[in-house]
C-alpha cells in the first residue's frame, strides 16, 4: 500500500461572476478544496478573474470606456483575452514563488495558458479541473465575437495534453475530450457531490414554511437560475397540472437570474398565482438547505439537450436533504437517480409522465418518505464532497509522485 503524500496545492480558478451565473461551479470549487484540506493537504485558492461590480460594470470601469467597449469589443475580445495571459503569467509566477507548492490545480477556461506555461517552466505537476466544454460553449453561445479559426481548440488541446491529469465531472464530458493524441489514462471522471453539514434530513424547514405560509401545504420546490437549460417551460407545465389536481399544493422557487425569470414572473402574475407560486429571489447558499428542508418534493425538469454533460450540484443537495427528486433522464443524472427507488426520472420533455409521477408523490406521503430516505443513503454512501476529494487526492498524489520520479 502506498503511503499518502501530503501535498501543498495552489488552485487557480478563472470563473467570472462567481456568485452570479457561475455560483454552482464556485460552490464546487470551494467545497472540493475544503475537502482536500480535510484529506491532509494544504490548499491555497486564487480566484483569478476580475468580477462584475454591483452596478454590473466590472471593477467600476468608466462609462466612456464601456461605450468604447460596446462598439469594438466584437473585434478586440480575442486579442484582449490572449494578451491577458501575460498578466496572469506575471501574477501567478509571483504567487507560485511565494507559495512554493508541490502541485497546481487549474480550472480549464477559454484562452487561458498561464497555468500550463508556468507548470512547465517551474517543473510543477498540473492537474486540470475540466468541468465543462469551454470552447464548445463559447462558440455556441458567444457568437458576437470575432475569432480566429481553430485557435481556441488548439489552446484547449495544448492544456489537456500538457497536464499530468485531467478530472472531469461526467463520462459524457470525458468522452467529448477523448480525441486522438490524448493519453488514455489522462482523463478521470469524478462527479460533483454535496456537503452533508449543510444539506441533510435533520435540517428544519419550519421557519421557511412559516415565513411563506406553507405550514399546511404540500410544497413542491425548485432551486436554480431561470435559464433556458433548466426547463422553465416544463416547470410551468407541472405547476399548472399540479394546481389543477390538488388544492393543498404550493410551489417554492428558489433562485434568481436567467433570461426565463421574467417569463415565470409574467406567468405567475397573469394567472394570479402569487399565493400558490412563491418566488424567493436570491438566497445565500449557506441558507439553501433550510429551503430544501421546507419542500416535500423537488424538481429538476431539464428539457431535451443535445449535449448534457453536467453533474448538477442541486440534484445531490436535494437528495442529501432526504427529498424525493423528480428529474429528467439525462446524462449522469440517470447514474445517480434510480427511478422509483431513490427518486423519479422521466424522459426530458415527457410532461405526461412527469405529471403522473408528480401526482403520485403529492398523494402519497409514505412514498415521499421512503424515496427520500433512500436518496439520503445514496448521497451519504457515495456522493459527499469528502468522498469526491478522496478520489481527487489519489490522483493529485499520483501526479506528484510521478513528476518527482521523472524530474
Amino acid at each position: 500500500m502506498i503511503k499518502a503524500t501530503r501535498v501543498k496545492i495552489v488552485y487557480f480558478n478563472y470563473l467570472y461572476d462567481l456568485y452570479g451565473a457561475s455560483i454552482g461551479s464556485t460552490i464546487k470549487g470551494v467545497k472540493l478544496m475544503e475537502a482536500l484540506q480535510h484529506c491532509g493537504h494544504e490548499v491555497k485558492i486564487y480566484w483569478r478573474k476580475d468580477q462584475p461590480g454591483n452596478n454590473g460594470v466590472a471593477n467600476g470601469k468608466a462609462p466612456s470606456r464601456q461605450l468604447l467597449k460596446k462598439h469594438f469589443d466584437r473585434f478586440l475580445h480575442e486579442p484582449n483575452q490572449l494578451f491577458s495571459n501575460l498578466r496572469y503569467v506575471r501574477e501567478e509566477n509571483q504567487i507560485l514563488h511565494a507559495e512554493k507548492p508541490d502541485l497546481i490545480i487549474s480550472r480549464l477556461d477559454v484562452y487561458m495558458l498561464s497555468a500550463v506555461l508556468l507548470a512547465k517552466r517551474l517543473n510543477l505537476p498540473l492537474v486540470l479541473e475540466v468541468d465543462s466544454p469551454e470552447v464548445y460553449e463559447f462558440r455556441k453561445f458567444s457568437t458576437r465575437y470575432w475569432r480566429l479559426p481553430f485557435l481556441l481548440e488548439t489552446i484547449e488541446a495544448y492544456n489537456i495534453r500538457q497536464a499530468d491529469a485531467c478530472i472531469t465531472v461526467s463520462q459524457k464530458l470525458a468522452e467529448f475530450f477523448h480525441k486522438p493524441g490524448f493519453s488514455d489514462g489522462q482523463m478521470h471522471v469524478i462527479s460533483n457531490g454535496a456537503d452533508l453539514s449543510k444539506f441533510n434530513p435533520e435540517i428544519s424547514g419550519a421557519e421557511v414554511r412559516a415565513k411563506y405560509g406553507l405550514e399546511n401545504a404540500v410544497v413542491i420546490g425548485f432551486i436554480g437560475s431561470f435559464h433556458f437549460w433548466h426547463g422553465i417551460e416544463n416547470l410551468i407545465t407541472l405547476i399548472q397540472a399540479a394546481l389543477a389536481q390538488e388544492a393543498r399544493v404550493k410551489f417554492l422557487l428558489v433562485g434568481d437570474g436567467g433570461p426565463m425569470k421574467p417569463h415565470m414572473q409574467k406567468f405567475v402574475a397573469e394567472n394570479n398565482l402569487q399565493n400558490q407560486v412563491i418566488l424567493t429571489g436570491h438566497i445565500p447558499h449557506d441558507e439553501v438547505g433550510r429551503y430544501i428542508a421546507a419542500m416535500d418534493i423537488v424538481l429538476a425538469p431539464y428539457p431535451p439537450l443535445e449535449f448534457f454533460y453536467y453533474s448538477p450540484v442541486k440534484i445531490y443537495e436535494y437528495m442529501a436533504c432526504g427529498k424525493p427528486v423528480l428529474s429528467s433522464r439525462l446524462g449522469q443524472i440517470a447514474e445517480v437517480v434510480q427511478d422509483g427507488v431513490n427518486g423519479f426520472i422521466s424522459a426530458p420533455g415527457d410532461n405526461a409522465d412527469y405529471t403522473r409521477k408528480l401526482a403520485r408523490l403529492i398523494q402519497d406521503a409514505e412514498l415521499r418518505t421512503r424515496v427520500g430516505r433512500e436518496a439520503y443513503r445514496t448521497i451519504a454512501a457515495q456522493h459527499t464532497w469528502q468522498k469526491k476529494a478522496e478520489a481527487w487526492s489519489l490522483i493529485c498524489e499520483q501526479a506528484v509522485r510521478k513528476h518527482r520520479r521523472v524530474v
